[in-house]
């Protein structure tokens, strides 16, 4: 399995001291903000983790309960990416279907593994910097047992498709005809 806390640091030493919100697209930090996951907690569910759970002996680290892990790993083979939402290449899902336990086929590679390396390396306890949350007004703070399971959807689709290697939007063009 992947060792997502030394991917993680991978992304700490190019992230440096900045605001992990102004680093990575809005998109991604909409979709599943980086304050939404804890130190110590679950990725998916939240729930509280033990050093023991976290860090296996002879094993990589695990920043999700057994039971959520086993949920997302092995719910079949990820035709979208689980960061962007954007098609995966049949490469990538043809080794999810030889390796469903390695999370890291279900990403695309570049930008949208390194979100999702930075939220991991969060709940394992790499000191990245994060923004405070806005004030929501009168409104009550948002709950984040609804806003995470949202970033592992079966299957959802991009408003914007992200190239998971510059992490900046596809462009669509369209050709207009002038009268002539």
């Amino acid at each position: 399995m992947c060792d997502w806390k030394l991917k993680a640091a991978g992304v700490f030493s190019r992230v440096g001291g900045r605001f992990v919100e102004d680093y990575f697209p809005q998109q991604f930090i909409q979709n599943f903000p980086p304050s939404a996951a804890r130190a110590g907690h679950c990725l998916a569910c939240g729930s509280p983790l033990s050093p023991q759970e976290m860090f296996p002996p002879g094993k990589a680290p695990r920043y999700m309960c057994d039971s959520c892990y086993k949920k997302i790993a092995y719910s079949g083979p990820k035709h979208y990416c689980l960061t962007c939402g954007g098609q995966l290449p049949m490469d990538q899902i043809q080794a999810q279907m030889r390796n469903p336990r390695e999370l890291s086929h279900a990403f695309h590679k570049g930008t949208c593994e390194d979100y999702h390396s930075m939220l991991a390396g969060i709940v394992l306890g790499v000191p990245f910097q994060i923004a405070q949350a806005k004030p929501l007004g009168l409104l009550p703070p948002p709950n984040p047992a609804d806003s995470i399971p949202q970033y592992f959807p079966t299957q959802q689709r991009a408003r914007q498709i992200i190239d998971g290697r510059t992490g900046k939007p596809t462009k669509e063009v369209k050709y207009l005809k002038f009268p002539g």
